[in-house]
């Protein structure tokens, strides 16, 4: 029962991940989303400053400006081995995204990002054989970034970003409570987070139709102490007392990331690119929690009463490996005020099938994206997207606690935006 409770508080860190599987989905701009998310060898506009900050000084534009949002329609079914199958239904995540820049000389640029790759809503039901895993989840994460780009020389600029990153999760499951003699309890649990990471790109043009793209993202050690998660617990009586409410204290370290990328420039209408990303999830080896208060109870035996352990700390193992992500995506400029794109990517999930949960189910997906700009003036463009994703049938078992299935995962994001270069 304690480590089904901190499998659970495992979102409260989760949800500030950079790079998480599951339910968070990378969508930062509608441009790069419609050619797969590829973007760290593209120089659209402010945008670039999340892919490559190198990319932003070699902008053509004096000032740029990108803003717009998704919609996130994402289901899980789940098989057990009753060979019955539980879906989730999960309210719309809407994730954002605000990006600003300013060329300040012909070589020095400055931006700001503002964008939520994480925001979607999970809610697999109250009664769903899981439930003592998670029922349901509201995951927030908003990204701050300051960025700066220089052009070294005509073929090459490089760029830094600092990552201020504030997350924040709420999480309720069911409580097995009948060794106990007492009815299920509830536990919501939530948290919040602020963190600090940094990105570097660096961004080449060897040819006026050919560029590179190179960037990397730090690993962040999330700290999290008593005053930042808390426990609140809805027990019956008489044994609401082994179940104080309270903080919880963990760390948990989110990986690196190298990124690089390539973009073609084929003719006047026909621009290819692709990408690779590399995690370090080989990082993620346990969850290890501190409860601000464990508790214990006396139980009654043939010989003489034994003190037994109810909220104690935990040790949750995961051996998550490291993962990468192959991408590929066009652009065909129509006309003159109206381009097409489409995408495709393969994504490794890092999970481990001998510890995996419900809270975050990854597995081996691909993404198929489709999208357009069209020009509203020399200034002004619509810039939308769809991407579908599908995650391939994965068997599992958490070796923490017993539970397994069959999960599958597919998903619809829309997306709408504009931008304004002058």
């Amino acid at each position: 029962m304690i480590r089904k409770i901190c499998l659970a508080i495992a979102l409260i860190v989760l949800a500030i991940n950079v790079k998480a599987e599951g339910y968070a989905v990378n969508v930062q701009g509608n441009k790069q989303t419609g050619m797969g998310h590829v973007g760290t060898a593209l120089n659209f506009d402010a945008s670039s400053m999340q892919w490559n900050p190198g990319a932003l000084a070699t902008l053509d534009q004096k000032y740029s400006f990108s803003v717009g949002g998704f919609a996130t329609l994402i289901k899980t079914e789940f098989t057990g081995a009753s060979g019955m199958t539980e879906e989730t239904d999960n309210p719309t995540g809407t994730p954002f995204y605000l990006y600003g820049s300013m060329k300040v000389s012909d070589k020095l640029a400055f931006g700001l990002g503002v964008y939520s790759p994480f925001g979607n809503k999970v809610d697999f039901g109250k009664e769903w054989s899981g439930k003592y895993l998670i029922q349901d989840i509201s995951l927030k994460a908003i990204y701050i970034q300051p960025t700066v780009s220089y052009q070294l020389a005509d073929w090459i600029s490089v760029g830094a970003g600092l990552n201020i990153v504030y997350g924040s999760v709420e999480l309720n499951r069911a409580i097995p409570l009948a060794s106990l003699g007492a009815p299920d309890g509830e536990v919501e649990i939530s948290g919040s987070k602020i963190q600090y990471g940094y990105n570097l790109g660096i961004f080449l043009q060897p040819t006026e139709k050919l560029n590179i793209g190179l960037s990397y993202r730090s690993q962040v050690d999330v700290e999290l102490e008593y005053s930042d998660g808390d426990v609140d617990f809805t027990v019956a009586d008489p044994i609401s007392p082994l179940f104080p409410d309270g903080g919880v204290a963990a760390t948990l370290p989110l990986p690196a990331s190298f990124n690089i990328g390539l973009a073609y420039q084929i003719d006047e209408k026909w621009l290819i690119s692709a990408d690779v990303n590399f995690v370090q999830w080989d990082v993620y080896k346990a969850l290890n929690f501190d409860f601000e208060t464990n508790t214990t109870t006396m139980v009654s035996t043939p010989g003489s009463p034994v003190e037994v352990p109810v909220l104690q700390d935990s040790n949750s193992k995961r051996d998550w490996d490291n993962s990468t992500t192959y991408r590929i995506g066009a652009q065909y400029a129509a006309n003159e005020k109206l381009d097409l794109r489409a995408g495709f990517y393969y994504d490794e999930t890092p999970t481990n099938e001998k510890f995996y949960t419900p809270e975050t189910p990854g597995a081996n997906k691909i993404g198929i994206s489709a999208g357009f700009s069209y020009l509203l003036t020399d200034k002004l463009s619509v810039d939308a997207s769809l991407l579908y994703i599908k995650g391939e049938k994965i068997n599992a078992v958490d070796g923490n606690t017993g539970f397994a299935g069959e999960y599958e995962n597919t998903g619809f994001l829309p997306g709408i935006g504009v931008s304004y270069n002058f």
